[in-house]
């Protein structure tokens, strides 16, 4: 795309800055529902390894792989979708899919089942963050999207916490429990909780139904002054014209983005380490995943934000490779505390980082991509996120437990400290790479 033909049109905002926020509040609780969804199995490890007979390494497969495969291979058509069609519409359609097979997976009556459930979950989640990246773009002035994408970006642990607190109240009342219906038969407690949180999406997805589609703004036109439409091969064309930027960052930032993944382990590092019960372990780790998770994507979106009004167009790598830097010690070292409550004291600090390179991701394609191709670019960044963190994240620490530790349960809490030594010099390094690259591209250019 050249630059001639390029017509940077930043419009004025055709809706209130109150309706905006609105939208963001709904997208936020969608993404909240999506955590939800995507990690209750953590607080399930325990009686879906006893009901299918399977290892650490298995379990990890199922919360990582399992969700992440088609969660992946759908992220590029979906964000290709998100820059010409119905977002809001592309949304509801992917919480209803997602919630009918989170409660699918409590009808799972063996791994391959539950397996392939979960990646239906993974397909509908696909929709959403290229869908939210393109709204929120079209929503916010420039100055105030960091804000807006840090306020999205809560639903990462609020629906996180939820599905540890929510979740492990919940499992406190049914635990032992057993139910048959017509039909189905009988049903465990463990695959009750999967239909209980599963539902409840569907109301979510009517109210998504419901809002105004903004009209796109900061359009590229063609020469004839109509809007230029970017097929995916120009969106990845592009990204190859700017590799040293974005593979270093998509690359980077996913490889720090482990250490989130990494907490599917949590609940069961308290239960095994400390001899916790699934509440309290639920507790332990879904409260610091509050407290320090909110704090930071609130912090990193103010901060992002001044910056960029004092003239760093480079502040969502700058925060990122800060982020990338602070997280390294307590992601180590919490596994290895001497006690749960030191433990969950010092995951709070590793929580306040770890959500950053999220947003840090979402602001730079903003900022340094052109509008027809932020979905399709959102979509490339969580298929690396996808590959990597949301894949591979959960496996690293249950393979280290099964072939290194040879199935030594009780070595979880070595296999996160491992894991977490490893991915987070290598994160920084290439998040590092490409914010060099990232400081000549938008400060050659205003998108």
């Amino acid at each position: 795309m050249s630059e001639e033909v390029i017509k940077s049109s930043e419009e004025k905002l055709d809706h209130s800055i109150g309706y905006a926020w609105f939208i963001t509040i709904v997208l936020m609780m969608c993404y909240t529902f999506s955590m939800l969804d995507r990690e209750i199995i953590s607080l399930l490890v325990e009686p879906i390894k006893a009901a299918f007979n399977i290892t650490d390494f298995e379990m990890g497969l199922l919360m990582g792989p399992a969700f992440s495969l088609f969660y992946t291979v759908m992220g590029i058509p979906l964000g290709w979708a998100a820059d010409r069609y119905n977002r809001k519409n592309l949304i509801a359609a992917g919480i209803t899919i997602w919630s009918l097979m989170t409660a699918l997976c409590g009808l799972a009556g063996s791994f391959i089942q539950l397996f392939i459930n979960r990646i239906g979950v993974g397909v509908g989640e696909a929709t959403l963050t290229p869908g939210a990246s393109s709204l929120l773009a079209d929503l916010f002035p420039k100055d105030k999207l960091p804000m807006a994408t840090s306020v999205y970006s809560l639903g990462v642990f609020i629906g996180s916490s939820l599905a540890m607190i929510g979740g492990g109240i919940l499992l406190s009342q049914i635990k032992g429990m057993t139910v048959t219906w017509p039909l189905v038969g009988t049903l465990e407690y463990w695959q009750l909780t999967f239909v209980i949180v599963g539902l409840p999406g569907l109301i979510i997805a009517l109210l998504v139904y419901q809002i105004v589609e903004p009209h796109r703004k900061g359009l590229a036109l063609d020469a004839d002054g109509n809007v230029e439409k970017v097929s995916l091969v120009n969106a990845f064309n592009y990204m190859i014209a700017n590799k040293k930027l974005f593979l270093n960052f998509f690359l980077g930032g996913s490889i720090i983005a482990t250490i989130g993944y990494h907490s599917a382990w949590y609940p069961t590092l308290f239960i095994r380490t400390w001899g916790w019960s699934e509440q309290k372990a639920a507790f332990a780790t879904g409260f610091p995943s509050l407290i320090g998770g909110v704090t930071g994507l609130v912090l990193g979106g103010i901060i992002m934000g001044k910056l960029i009004k004092k003239g760093r167009q480079d502040a969502a790598l700058l925060i990122a490779f800060v982020a990338a830097l602070g997280i390294g010690i307590p992601a180590v070292t919490m596994p290895l505390m001497p006690s749960g409550i030191l433990a969950a004291t010092v995951m709070i600090v590793a929580k306040l980082f770890v959500g950053i390179p999220l947003i840090s991701g979402i602001a730079m394609i903003r900022m340094s991509v052109p509008n027809q191709m932020r979905g399709q670019f959102t979509a490339l960044y969580f298929v690396f996120i996808g590959i990597v963190a949301t894949g591979v994240g959960p496996v690293i620490p249950g393979f280290f437990t099964t072939f290194l530790f040879n199935e030594n349960t009780e070595m979880i809490r070595y296999s996160l400290s491992i894991s977490a030594g490893i991915v987070v010099p290598v994160g920084a390094t290439m998040i590092w790479f490409g914010w060099q690259e990232y400081k000549k591209v938008v400060y050659a250019q205003d998108i």
